[in-house]
């Protein structure tokens, strides 16, 4: 009896280490079991904290960017066919002297130069000048230079781009018109064949008409305008007078057919790319016998040139390939 009790007293003190480990093993798991929720919070905190925090970062970017981004907006969105400054100037516009330098010192100098003379007499740039004279003397082309030598954003247009046979829509135009170039920092728009969107509102002109007048020359009366509007026209005399009047077209400068000095200058600058066999009394021969010829027709007789040069296979343009290439005098070019 003894000896079992003996026994029995020693099994359980073997068994003793035995439960205590399990009892150690118990607690830890306890403890990992209760630890685990907290780390598990502390992970899902860090997780959910980086999102904020990119969306904070995203939030303060605009913070830091430069606010003239939002005036440049992608040109293919909008409605009219906006382009970049045209990669043309001066240099490419054959004479014209006189009205270069006037252009110059009335539109190009206020626009492109801080000049505190300009400042201390409020002088301020004019919001749209008008080019007039008969058809082909230049005046798209004289447009796009003052664009170039500028480096706007340029649009060109029609008069018939804007107006509309739909009732209303006319307006609809004008007003989407200039809330496209309020997108811009500056910006050259040039409407051609102006006199049919601005001819004179007489009493039989029809109600539209007049409405579409009065919202574009309030455009134009914007005190600071980020637009300059050229506009071009045969006829400068079918404007409605309220469209020349001080602060708005009031700036006209007639560019007429060419004059000796021009037309040899058109000739020069239309021939300056191209391979040439000419020497300096060739292109005074040739502005002797453009007499009352347009900018337009001496381009023309250069693109012919051109043409019978090729057909030939010529190293070069000839003064035979340019006399070639003149209208026949019998031909009246008015017509």
């Amino acid at each position: 009896m003894f000896d079992r009790l003996w026994l029995m007293g020693l099994s359980w003190i073997a068994c003793i280490p035995l439960m205590i480990s399990t009892s150690l093993g118990t607690a830890t798991d306890n403890i990992e079991e209760k630890s685990s929720p907290s780390e598990t919070a502390q992970t899902d905190e860090l997780d959910s904290s980086a999102p904020r925090a990119t969306k904070h970062a995203k939030h303060k970017a605009p913070q830091h960017s430069d606010d003239s981004d939002q005036l440049r907006p992608t040109l293919g969105d909008l409605e009219y066919d906006w382009k970049p400054a045209p990669n043309v100037g001066y240099r490419d516009v054959g004479g014209q002297d006189e009205l270069k330098k006037e252009i110059t010192r009335s539109v190009l100098r206020p626009l492109t130069r801080i000049d505190e003379a300009y400042e201390r007499f409020n002088v301020s740039p004019p919001n749209g000048i008008l080019l007039y004279g008969p058809p082909g003397t230049g005046k798209t082309l004289f447009a796009r230079a003052i664009a170039g030598e500028l480096g706007h954003p340029y649009l060109e247009l029609s008069a018939g781009d804007i107006k509309s046979r739909w009732i209303n829509e006319s307006t609809e135009q004008v007003n989407r018109l200039f809330d496209e170039a309020e997108q811009f920092n500056r910006c050259v728009i040039f409407i051609d064949e102006i006199d049919a969107l601005l001819a004179g509102r007489g009493n039989e002109l029809h109600r539209e008409h007049a409405q579409v007048v009065n919202e574009f020359l309030a455009h134009l009366d914007d005190e600071e305008p980020n637009f300059l509007v050229i506009a071009a026209t045969n006829r400068a005399d079918l404007l409605d007078e309220a469209a020349t009047r001080r602060g708005r077209f009031d700036q006209q400068y007639e560019i007429g057919l060419p004059d000796h000095d021009a037309r040899e200058a058109i000739f020069r600058v239309r021939l300056r790319e191209l391979p040439t066999a000419l020497d300096e009394d060739d292109y005074q021969e040739l502005a002797d016998r453009s007499e009352e010829l347009s900018s337009a027709d001496i381009v023309g007789i250069v693109d012919d040139a051109a043409m019978h040069a090729a057909e030939r296979d010529a190293e070069a343009i000839t003064l035979d390939d340019l006399h070639e290439s003149f209208p026949d005098p019998s031909t009246d070019t008015n017509t």
